[in-house]
């Protein structure tokens, strides 16, 4: 009978475990586990077995040989695994993923006990068998591979020829946040297991990642499980933007890693680069330049710039700047209610959508032509106006007015826009062609393509 451990058949059970069970995400959610493999096992509590056997709990804790849980085999492949109710919740985790483990790895059937214990078995093959387990559970609640992914991503990384990880460098997550972290806090809090287990997953973090180089383990079936833990604002439990050094929603300095947030939480729907709202998530505009800050279909600002400093630009939703604090342009106007309102009732803003135009123009210059009022097409190349109608030749947008710090008027610059602009992507003013209404308003068009599809293959909840 083998004695020494063999930890590479338990990394390829948790693997196997974390794929058949469906899990999308850390924490690992062990009732998905236990109901994928309820034809092998069930869980009980120790309660049930003490109502069952009319048992005290140390008379339940010395027939099963452990205060934490035993798996019990019932007849030939069928488990009962109990635990002790008792226990901490992140304690509970650990010895359902090691009973778990054990019923696996065929460590029962293998041995030839019902309960694996001390007093069934040599002191060699217990420990052997009790290493495989806790390999198991281990790489099941947090897989060396995943671990490591999000140590990486908070700049984290192992100290040479040392069993240590240090922050070692800023990431675009970690950069600007001035909260400390280590990779025993942050493996505990995103795979939701207790400080001993992480403290041990951290010491055998490289010699796990070692023993799936070693016999080239394939871990890509669980490549794409997500984390659930993110850092959030201590004040309103607003997540936290990378990069931020204060809360969008409240402006605190002060945020924390964990799995779950009560209250608003940060919706990242369709920024760009730029950020801008890609599309629009009032009209579902998609067309638009890097450099608009209002979308030319219905005039929403697509840009959210600090009061303090234009310059910093921030996502279309914060209250306050990602960089100073300081109140956004967006901070308490109609502007930012309106898409609020938009993004969480998704009756708006659920879909893209292109406006497609049939006023020809010459992209070099933007001038229309043929006229879109009169049809003319007798256009000189320095004209500014149709000779018939009248009409500007571009479609530029309707000056207004601003105000200095005195109180003085004075008359805005116009900007050129493209021939079907409503609104102006420089300023947000109506364009002269929508004044005329030479262009129908995104509602309109709107309603357009759904009485068209009427009948066909049509769902507003897709994308189109």
């Amino acid at each position: 009978m083998q004695i020494s451990p063999d930890y590479r058949q338990p990394i390829i059970e948790a693997l196997i475990v974390l794929e058949d069970s469906g899990i999308t995400r850390f924490p690992v959610d062990l009732h998905a586990i236990g109901h994928q493999y309820r034809n092998l096992f069930e869980i009980r509590p120790y309660v049930s077995l003490m109502k069952e056997r009319s048992l005290t709990r140390e008379e339940c804790i010395d027939l099963l040989n452990s205060e934490d849980g035993a798996a019990v085999m019932h007849g030939y492949g069928r488990y009962v695994i109990y635990y002790n109710e008792k226990m901490s919740r992140r304690r509970k985790r650990f010895t359902l993923a090691h009973e778990i483990g054990h019923v696996i790895l065929g460590h029962h059937l293998e041995s030839g006990v019902p309960v694996i214990s001390r007093e069934e078995m040599t002191q060699r093959l217990y420990n052997r068998l009790e290493h495989e387990a806790s390999c198991f559970a281990r790489n099941l609640l947090c897989p060396a591979y995943h671990a490591q992914r999000l140590l990486d991503a908070h700049g984290i990384s192992r100290v040479a020829n040392e069993d240590v990880w240090e922050v070692s460098r800023r990431t675009a997550l970690t950069e600007n946040l001035g909260m400390r972290f280590s990779a025993q806090s942050l493996i505990e809090k995103a795979f939701d297991i207790s400080a001993a287990a992480a403290k041990t997953r951290v010491a055998l973090l490289q010699t796990d990642i070692d023993m799936y180089r070693a016999h080239h383990l394939d871990w890509e079936s669980t490549k794409d499980i997500g984390q659930a833990a993110r850092w959030y604002c201590t004040r309103c439990n607003l997540e936290r933007f990378p990069g931020a050094s204060h809360c969008s929603e409240c402006g605190s300095k002060r945020f924390s890693f964990r799995v779950d947030a009560s209250g608003f939480a940060y919706r990242d729907r369709g920024v760009n680069a730029h950020m801008q709202f890609s599309p629009c998530p009032v009209c579902g505009n998609e067309s638009y330049s890097a450099d608009a800050g209002y979308c030319r279909i219905c005039g929403t600002p697509l840009t959210n710039p600090c009061t303090d400093d234009p310059a910093h630009l921030n996502h279309p939703e914060a209250k306050h700047c990602y960089a100073c604090g300081n109140p956004t342009a967006f901070h308490g106007s109609d502007h930012h209610l309106r898409i609020k309102r938009s993004v969480e009732t998704q009756n708006e803003g659920d879909f893209s959508m292109i406006y497609e135009s049939q006023i020809a123009y010459d992209p070099k210059t933007n001038k229309v032509t043929m006229c879109p009022r009169c049809d003319n097409e007798q256009i000189n190349a320095d004209a500014a106006y149709c000779r018939i109608c009248g009409l500007p030749l571009v479609n530029t947008c309707i000056p207004g007015y601003r105000e200095d710090e005195f109180g003085n008027s004075y008359s805005r610059n116009t900007h050129e826009n493209l021939p079907d602009s409503r609104f102006c992507e420089q300023c947000g003013q109506p364009t002269v062609y929508f004044q005329h209404k030479l262009l129908k308003t995104y509602t309109q068009v709107r309603k357009m393509v759904v009485e068209k599809n009427d009948g066909d293959d049509y769902d507003p909840d897709i994308p189109f």
